[in-house]
C-alpha cells in the first residue's frame, strides 16, 4: 500500500515545465515566447531604426566581452574572484540561457518592424486565447486549442504539442479554470497566464495542477529555496535567469531598458 499525503515533485522538473508552458502560452497570446516585459511593443517611441540598430548591436555582440560582464556580476555577488571551474560554468550556461534571450530579442526587434503584420495577427491570436480562457466546456476547449495548433508560428516553433496537451486534458483543464483561486478579473491576464502555466506544468509531471501551482507560487528564490546555488549565490529557476541574463545585456548596451528602468540606473 502506498503512503498518503502529498506526493514528492521534483521543483526543477516543474520549473523547467513552467517555463516551457509559459512560452507556449505567451506565443499564443502575444506573439512572443519570453515573459510580457519582453513584448515586441513594450518602447512604444521607437523608431525603426532604433530598432535595426539594436538587431545590428545584438548580432554583432563580441563573445569575449559577454563573459566579461558575467563575471564581472557574478564576482560582485560572490564577492570575491570567481575560479577558474566556475569560470567554465559560467560559459557552459550562459552559451545556452543568453543566446536564447538574444535570439528572442532579436525576434521581438523584427516583429516590431512589421508592426502592421503583427497587429493583424495578433486579433487572431488574442481571439483564439479569449475563447481558451472563457471555454465552459470540452467542446470549446478542443475548438479553442484546433485553432491554436494551426497558427504559423506555433507550427514553426514546434509547439503544437501543447494545444494538444490541453486537448487532451480539457476536463482537467477545466477544473483548473473552475477552481476558486483562477484569477477572473479583467485586468488579471497575465495572471490568468501563469496559473495556466503552472498547472499544466503540474499535468506534465503527474501532480494536481492545484499543488503545481501553489508550489510554484510559493516558491523561495532567495537562500534556501529548492533552486537556490550556494556556489553561485542565486535562484536557477527560470524567471531569475532571464532577469539575469538581461542584465548582462543592458550593461553592454545590447538592449535598451525597459519603460521605467532608466529612473533606476
Amino acid at each position: 500500500m502506498g503512503k498518503r499525503g502529498p506526493k514528492p515533485v521534483d521543483m526543477g522538473t516543474l520549473n523547467a515545465w513552467e517555463f516551457e508552458w509559459y512560452k507556449a502560452l505567451h506565443l499564443l497570446r502575444d506573439g512572443m515566447q519570453l515573459p510580457e516585459k519582453l513584448r515586441w511593443d513594450a518602447p512604444p517611441t521607437w523608431k525603426p531604426r532604433e530598432a535595426e540598430a539594436q538587431i545590428k548591436a545584438l548580432t554583432e555582440l563580441d563573445t569575449k566581452e559577454i563573459w566579461d560582464e558575467m563575471e564581472k556580476q557574478q564576482q560582485r555577488r560572490l564577492r570575491r574572484p570567481i575560479s577558474e571551474a566556475e569560470r567554465v560554468h559560467l560559459h557552459v550556461k550562459a552559451e545556452i540561457g543568453l543566446q536564447r534571450l538574444i535570439d528572442d530579442e532579436i525576434v521581438r526587434l523584427k516583429q516590431f518592424l512589421r508592426a502592421k503584420h503583427i497587429l493583424r495577427s495578433r486579433t487572431e491570436r488574442r481571439a483564439i486565447w479569449t475563447a481558451l480562457t472563457e471555454a465552459r466546456n470540452s467542446t470549446a476547449v478542443q475548438q479553442a486549442c484546433h485553432r491554436w495548433e494551426r497558427l504559423a508560428d506555433v507550427r514553426a516553433a514546434g509547439f503544437t504539442p501543447y494545444p494538444v496537451h490541453v486537448s487532451a486534458n480539457a476536463q482537467v483543464f477545466l477544473r483548473m479554470k473552475r477552481d476558486r483561486r483562477f484569477p477572473r478579473s479583467p485586468y488579471a491576464d497575465t495572471s490568468r497566464l501563469e496559473y495556466m502555466a503552472r498547472g499544466m506544468a503540474g499535468v506534465m509531471v503527474g501532480v494536481s495542477p492545484m499543488t503545481s501551482i501553489e508550489r510554484l507560487r510559493n516558491m523561495k528564490h532567495a537562500a534556501g529555496g529548492p533552486l537556490w546555488s550556494d556556489a553561485d549565490k542565486y535562484c536557477r529557476c527560470w524567471r531569475c535567469e532571464t532577469t539575469r541574463y538581461r542584465d548582462v545585456l543592458k550593461a553592454l548596451g545590447a538592449v535598451a531598458p525597459l519603460p521605467g528602468e532608466e529612473l533606476h540606473q
